[in-house]
Formats: structure tokens, sequence, C-alpha cells
């Protein structure tokens, strides 16, 4: 019966999610200039971070931008279509939770009909659980210095990237790894 209920939390968790318009993933609304964070983008500009602004009123302040300038030149049109072709910042939150969870309920289903022996089982959850950790403190180290120090480089938005998808997949591994561990959980936790 576990077997069953297994295969359709896998079946269940298959489709692919569909993302939203993704706003500022600081939380901030209408970042006005010099910004908040690092990661501060001005391509309309308006004195306002294009992260912190809703999609309508970033599409409008495109609109209006858009139309033809004053003195006819053709360069305005040119850098605010380049402006458009700039790629949001996505986390894979969605992704990452549902591929880690699917990857646990596999590997679980192998270890139920005994293709996997508990200890191997155990071990893959284990490392996943500690590199996720470790990459995720190296990178949240490497953050603190550059923001403590002021170091502003390209890296700061691959490091910050990074730093959030191991985290990501630190949180999922931490709940799977009290699956594992549950009954020694209960021990901790029983009065």
């Amino acid at each position: 019966m576990k077997k069953l209920y297994v295969v359709i939390l896998i079946a269940l968790l298959t489709p692919i999610a569909v993302y939203a318009w993704n706003d500022c993933p600081y939380g901030t609304v209408d970042d006005p200039f010099p910004g908040q964070c690092p990661r501060y983008l001005d391509t309309n500009q308006n004195n306002i971070c294009d992260h912190s602004e809703s999609p309508s009123s970033a599409s409008l302040n495109n609109a209006s931008t858009t139309g033809p300038s004053n003195d006819g030149s053709a360069s305005d049109f040119t850098d605010i279509k380049g402006a458009n072709s700039i790629p949001p910042e996505n986390y894979n939150l969605i992704s990452l939770i549902t591929t880690t969870i699917i990857l646990y309920l596999i590997t679980y289903l192998l270890y139920l009909e005994e293709l996997l022996n508990r200890s191997f089982y155990y071990h893959i959850w284990k490392y996943v659980l500690m590199v996720s950790f470790l990459a995720t403190g190296i990178t949240g180290l490497l953050l603190t210095i550059f923001i403590n120090y002021g170091i502003f480089s390209s890296w700061n938005l691959t490091i910050d990237f990074w730093h959030a998808e191991f985290a990501i997949v630190m949180a999922v591994s931490t709940f799977l790894h009290l699956h594992l561990y549950w009954k020694q959980v209960k021990k901790v936790f029983k009065v």
C-alpha cells in the first residue's frame, strides 16, 4: 500500500509548474535610485528599480517611452529595444522543490522494493543535505564579504543566485532528513 502512495505522489508532483512574473526577490516595491541592493536595474530611466516595479507599471512606462521622441533620433528606440531583452532573474523554487521530492520518492520506492539497501539510501540523502549546506554556507559567507566591503562585480549576482538555489535544496532535504530519522526525532521531543 505504501508503494501505491509513493507512485501517486510522484505522478502528482511530476507536471511542470507555471511561473508567475517575478518581482523583486527582496520584496521591495518601487525601490528609488540608488537602490537598496546590488541588483538595482533601471532600463527605462524612471529612477525606480525595474525588479521592484509591478508588471503593469513597468509595461506602462515602457509603452510611454517607445513612442516617437521629440528630436526624432532612432537611438532612443534601440536603447529601449535592447533593455527589453534583458532576462529577468528567476530562482527555480518550484522546479527545485519538485525535482528534489521526486528524486527522493524514487529512491524511497527503490528502497521499499529492496533495490537500494538502507545504508546507501540514507547516505545519498545525507550527502545531498551536506553538500547543499556547505554550498549555501560558502556562498553566504562570500556574499557577506562582498556586501560588508562594498565589492560590486559580476560575481555578486551569480553567487547570490547559487546561494538561493542551494538553500532551496538544503531546506527541502532537511525536511526529507527528518522523514528519514523520524523515530529519533520523536525520541528527542518525547518528554
